[in-house]
């Protein structure tokens, strides 16, 4: 493993409830297929559900299928352990979309994983007021299949907010052989070198600069992508609020809606706007997408 894949790993298991989980070493229990029959939305009762479901509904909507059947639990899901075991054995089959907080997810993950759960994907959302990057996702996945971080990328550039994402993958995918890129307009993409390559996408920073704010250990040894192998992302909605925007890529992600999905282990995403941004209060909570 490379320097810069061990270094993203590293931030990806520092944030939150990323840390007290671990890697999970369920997540590649079966090969996920894009889309399910049946899906099930699971709200654990934090300040961003609303939000949240908001962009899980707006999935629905553009990709015109029926809205997941929609639970959530009162007072956190710490007061109700036993309902969620009762939960995942009524809904076997069925693909589960989840936001809750950092204690929470704790208490899901290992219940999900007695329940025989397949997880697809896990992020760590947080807002704060980092005049450079107020926004900060890490996202674990088990295949670019899976990929979320180019879809929210997208939408956070429309919505005019700096922001950060990682994402690894536990498997890279079937077309791993093929160099393949996102794009934006004003960002610049560069492909790290070794076996597990990493895709680092760039606006408003220099590599070194996007190096440092990922915690990345060497900014050395970076090529620039092509453009002709670059892809933008189809978006027809952006939204004001960026947990909507994060319910919406997650969604559009289990729900099998088409993105641009990278040949590497690894990408990272860097944003930062002209001028200062709207100042945020803190903001933390956990999302999944997990097959029953």
């Amino acid at each position: 493993m490379d320097i810069d894949r061990r270094s993203l790993m590293k931030g990806l298991l520092a944030g939150g409830a990323l840390m007290a989980m671990g890697a999970p070493s369920w997540a590649l229990a079966a090969q996920p297929t894009r889309s399910a029959k049946r899906c099930m939305l699971f709200l654990g009762d934090s300040a961003v559900d609303d939000a949240f479901a908001e962009g899980v509904r707006a999935v629905c909507r553009d990709m015109g299928i029926d809205e997941p059947r929609t639970v959530k639990v009162a007072g956190g899901l710490l007061s109700y352990p036993d309902q969620l075991v009762e939960w995942l054995e009524r809904s076997s089959g069925a693909r589960w979309i989840a936001a809750m907080d950092d204690a929470s997810a704790a208490v899901f993950q290992e219940l999900a994983r007695s329940a025989g759960g397949r997880l697809l994907s896990v992020g760590s959302h947080a807002s704060g007021n980092d005049d450079d990057l107020p926004f900060r996702h890490t996202w674990l996945a088990a295949s670019p299949a899976q990929g979320v971080g180019g879809l929210l990328a997208s939408q956070l550039i429309g919505a005019g907010e700096s922001f950060s994402i990682t994402e690894g993958f536990l498997s890279e995918s079937s077309a791993a052989g093929e160099l393949t890129g996102w794009s934006a307009p004003g960002f610049s993409s560069y492909r790290s070198a070794g076996s597990e390559a990493m895709h680092l996408h760039c606006s408003g920073f220099s590599v070194s600069e996007a190096c440092r704010a990922l915690a990345l250990a060497d900014s050395e040894g970076w090529t620039s992508i092509p453009p002709h192998v670059s892809k933008r992302e189809s978006v027809s909605r952006r939204s004001p609020h960026w947990v909507e925007s994060v319910g919406y890529a997650v969604a559009a992600s289990a729900f099998g809606m088409q993105s641009v999905q990278e040949a590497c282990s690894a990408r990272a995403f860097v944003h930062r706007t002209d001028g200062p941004g709207r100042r945020r209060g803190g903001v933390r909570f956990v999302s999944f997408v997990m097959d029953v």
